[in-house]
């Protein structure tokens, strides 16, 4: 679908990217570390049941995630220049505007933007280089972690300065290579192992209505499953 939609993108389209580059951008933030960590996070507290109120979770986060998109689209900014502006902060004030709750889409707008902000500074960054550190001194040792942070702060703002068209570029190269490597380990994985697939079966079925089990599946889905579905 991804090599479709970039081989027959029309250069006419509105738009700063192709529709390639656009959902490579969006792929990139949404596999990685939230998958992995994330949810080993979540079987540590409610063992293997937690895996079935994850993936449920993310069947509703995958609808709820394309009406976001839907939306983006449909109350996004075009400007003379070819440049479009688009979100949550844009569909929120214009979509309840539209049904005359001015007000309360203006102040949600307002809220997603200042969460947005807040969970960029916080969740978003600092989570990933805390678990990319933590992977680089099992391979070379310990070491300060400012050090990685200040590589990733480097490498991140080498890409961002040049604004959503150097971000699309990069994501449109490395995405594809980062989905392929994710989808075959977790191949390799499976076939390695593949005479306890049953039995892991089994064990996210017996353990996913027990205490532990939901426990655990609320915080993946809470911390996790929407959020990368």
């Amino acid at each position: 679908i991804a090599l479709v939609a970039g081989k027959y993108s029309d250069p006419h389209d509105a738009g700063e990217v192709s529709h390639f580059q656009a959902l490579a951008t969006a792929l990139s933030g949404t596999v990685g570390l939230g998958n992995i960590a994330g949810a080993a996070v979540a079987v540590s507290i409610g063992g293997p049941g937690a895996t079935f109120w994850m993936i449920l979770a993310g069947l509703m986060g995958m609808a709820s995630k394309f009406t976001e998109c839907t939306l983006g689209v449909k109350y996004r900014n075009e400007y003379p220049n070819g440049t479009v502006s688009g979100g949550p902060m844009y569909y929120l004030s214009k979509g309840l505007g539209e049904q005359g709750r001015v007000g309360i889409g203006k102040a949600l707008a307002i809220l997603f933007s200042i969460f947005c902000v807040l969970g960029s500074l916080g969740g978003g960054n600092m989570f990933q280089a805390n678990q990319a550190h933590a992977q680089l001194t099992n391979i070379v040792g310990d070491y300060p972690g400012w050090i990685t942070g200040i590589v990733f702060a480097l490498i991140v703002f080498a890409v961002i300065v040049g604004g959503l068209k150097s971000i699309a570029q990069v994501t449109e190269k490395i995405v594809p290579l980062m989905a392929v490597i994710y989808v075959g380990t977790a191949l390799i994985i499976l076939l390695l192992n593949a005479d306890k697939i049953g039995w892991a079966f089994g064990q996210i079925l017996a353990g996913a209505f027990t205490g532990a089990g939901i426990a655990g599946g609320m915080v993946g889905a809470l911390v996790q499953g929407f959020k990368r579905a």
